[in-house]
């Protein structure tokens, strides 16, 4: 790499790594996490954004979701721990977690999740005035929460765990708002935004898997 630089997409930042070779023509990749630019010598950085204007999007969008979880790494809330086994992970509120292997270490998220999720379940439902519900964490393949009004139960993905706490946040006032407007029609948005106003730049990074 030869140079750097950034380039905004939709309000997000990307990295741009640029490497000069004796080429006749740019080449554009992106890795899941920056942009990857392979160019002629001396070409300038106008050029390039120029042609990340028209690919960017297109490349971004192609590129399979990062994932979560590796054989060395795991995303936390929105940040990448190291895994080692056996090991020892701390989290950002001093809780720290011992494993052994990776089924174990689930095993112990999940329980810990289910009382984090539980408390953003009540401090929102404290400041939307909604009635109280029960919580429920499992694994969800195509959703991330949803809201069963008539046991008043709320379910929420354990894939939440990896996002940062203000995506998973949304999901939390996303089920909360079905409590007053159970289909997605404009009311249900005016409420939406009402507590969370960055609500499509989230549900943009949730679907995106950008969990930071």
């Amino acid at each position: 790499m030869d140079a750097k630089a950034v380039y905004n997409l939709e309000g997000h930042d990307y990295l741009v790594a640029i490497t000069y070779k004796r080429i006749r023509n740019i080449h554009f990749r992106f890795d899941g996490e920056m942009f990857l630019i392979s160019c002629p010598k001396r070409t300038s950085w106008s050029l390039i954004k120029s042609g990340l204007d028209k690919y960017a999007k297109r490349l971004v969008k192609r590129c399979p979701k990062a994932s979560a979880i590796g054989d060395d790494f795991i995303y936390l809330f929105g940040q990448r721990m190291e895994l080692s086994y056996p090991g020892l992970i701390t989290l950002s509120d001093e809780t720290k977690i011992e494993y052994n292997d990776t089924n174990q270490l689930m095993k112990k998220l999940r329980k810990y999740f289910l009382n984090y999720i539980t408390s953003r379940v009540f401090l929102f439902e404290q400041e939307m005035h909604a009635p109280h519900y029960l919580v429920k964490v499992r694994q969800m393949k195509s959703r991330y929460g949803s809201n069963n009004r008539s046991s008043k139960t709320l379910t929420f993905s354990m894939t939440l765990i990896h996002y940062s706490p203000e995506i998973i946040d949304s999901v939390v006032i996303h089920e909360l708002t079905h409590c007053f407007v159970y289909d997605h029609s404009d009311n249900f948005y005016r409420l939406l935004y009402k507590y969370c106003p960055n609500y499509d730049m989230l549900r943009k990074k949730l679907i995106k898997a950008e969990y930071q």
